[in-house]
């Protein structure tokens, strides 16, 4: 019997016109797409991609239920989230017998155990809470794939009554061997590239989903970057979004990719987005800077204040950082982005750090702070005493913030946004710079 496995992520619509023509098709799910696609084991399943996007529950129901799947993979991210698990629940109602996984940086079992969520077991059978394309391809193989069979696979978390069983640590991970969707041709072309040179992050910021420690050593290869920028010519890609923690916080993967792009220069006319941490900006970093086509780099500021940042377990931004963004205006865009809300801070304290940031020759993006799942979802503080929105995950209130406070920085915000002449969506707050001079613009 061929074996069904639907793939189904929810793609999110642009809550602003800011990306102009660029597509942003999903990536994480064609990742596992591409490492199913790829295991000679699952040669003769049945595989779809499904994407929900634009979609109304029905349509969504109707759609998986036509394909009639043995196994789903969903891929949940904080927009996502609440309707795949919708959709999960109204599947797994009528089809009980389909294996159904979740994976992506929502899928954690503390997101499921949040009241609208509680009792995951209702529609879901096994979460991935890290990388899932070895344990996904290890789940599709079982025979017979079954509930039960699901304990033999490790890395996963299975949901027993009111807790979670843990079938043991995740295989490690060679991220040269991974399949790419890019070079598959499984992503869509003239759309927006995704790249990435390593995993995980070396800071451990509360507030932020890297924050969980990966082994930094696991980089992608020389050989396998080149192919990749091989890929984004031949798909025409018009813009490469650097998914790394940040440019320069592993230096052997930006080793790599400089010496990638050294050989296939894709870069060099394209868009290239990325983060940069600001205490970390070498020379190298900068010549490479100079020679793509940069036309974005988000640089973390956060906070002023010292002691919101020790609190946050955020390494101090020191005496470099306004030198350094500085020296990075002069070789790209730069956006420096700042967070309202966060616990120990306080609306006085976050208008001083934006009144910073706008004297900088930079754009400031300020965001609404999130409850992330690896990050102050399980990472806060009892005395912060957290309240958010459990579908949106945004902060409603803290110890140093009221609600009041809250949604009267929301209205102060959009307010200057517009004296300013930047944009806003629902959780941030984009004001434009008034001197950007020498900065490349691809």
């Amino acid at each position: 019997m061929t074996r069904r496995i639907a793939l189904v992520c929810l793609t999110p619509e642009p809550d602003t016109a800011e990306l102009g023509p660029l597509k942003m098709p999903s990536y994480g799910i064609r990742r596992i797409e591409a490492s199913v696609r790829a295991d000679p084991a699952l040669a003769d399943a049945d595989v779809r991609l499904i994407d929900m996007q634009g979609r109304g529950a029905a349509e969504q129901q109707a759609l998986l239920a036509g394909f009639d799947p043995h196994l789903i993979g969903f891929s949940a991210y904080v927009w996502s989230a609440p309707d795949l698990i919708a959709l999960a629940r109204a599947h797994k109602a009528t089809n009980p017998g389909t294996v159904i996984v979740f994976g992506g940086p929502s899928a954690r079992t503390a997101f499921f155990d949040l009241p609208p969520y509680h009792r995951a077991g209702d529609y879901l059978d096994a979460v991935v809470e890290g990388d899932g394309e070895l344990i996904f391809n290890a789940i599709a193989r079982l025979d017979p794939l079954t509930a039960a069979g699901l304990e033999t696979v490790p890395g996963l978390a299975l949901p027993r009554g009111e807790g979670w069983l843990r079938t043991g640590p995740a295989p490690r991970i060679d991220l040269a061997a991974l399949a790419s969707p890019f070079r598959m041709g499984l992503m869509p072309p003239q759309s927006v590239a995704y790249l990435e040179t390593f995993r995980g992050c070396p800071l451990s910021c509360r507030f932020c989903e890297w924050g969980v420690f990966k082994d930094l050593k696991a980089v992608f290869p020389e050989e396998a970057i080149v192919e990749e920028l091989r890929a984004f010519e031949r798909l025409e890609s018009p813009a490469v979004f650097l998914l790394d923690a940040g440019l320069n916080l592993n230096g052997h993967a930006f080793r790599n990719l400089a010496a990638a792009h050294a050989q296939v220069p894709a870069l060099r006319d394209r868009q290239f987005w990325a983060e940069v941490y600001p205490a970390s900006v070498k020379p190298e970093h900068l010549e490479f800077l100079e020679g793509v086509g940069t036309s974005y780099l988000g640089v973390g500021l956060q906070s002023i204040d010292t002691g919101v940042l020790k609190a946050l377990d955020r390494p101090q931004n020191g005496a470099r950082f306004d030198p350094a963004i500085r020296m990075l205006a002069e070789v790209a865009e730069v956006e420096v982005q700042i967070i309202f809300g966060l616990p120990g801070d306080t609306p006085e304290g976050f208008m001083q750090t934006l009144q910073y940031a706008l004297s900088l020759p930079v754009d400031v993006r300020a965001y609404h702070c999130l409850v992330l799942p690896d990050a102050l979802l399980t990472r806060s503080r009892a005395e912060w005493t957290l309240r958010f929105d459990p579908r949106t995950l945004a902060m409603i209130s803290n110890s140093s913030w009221s609600r009041d406070d809250i949604a009267a920085m929301r209205r102060r915000l959009s307010a200057l946004v517009r004296a300013h002449g930047g944009h806003s969506g629902e959780f941030w707050y984009a004001f434009k710079s008034r001197a950007q001079a020498g900065a490349v613009r691809a």
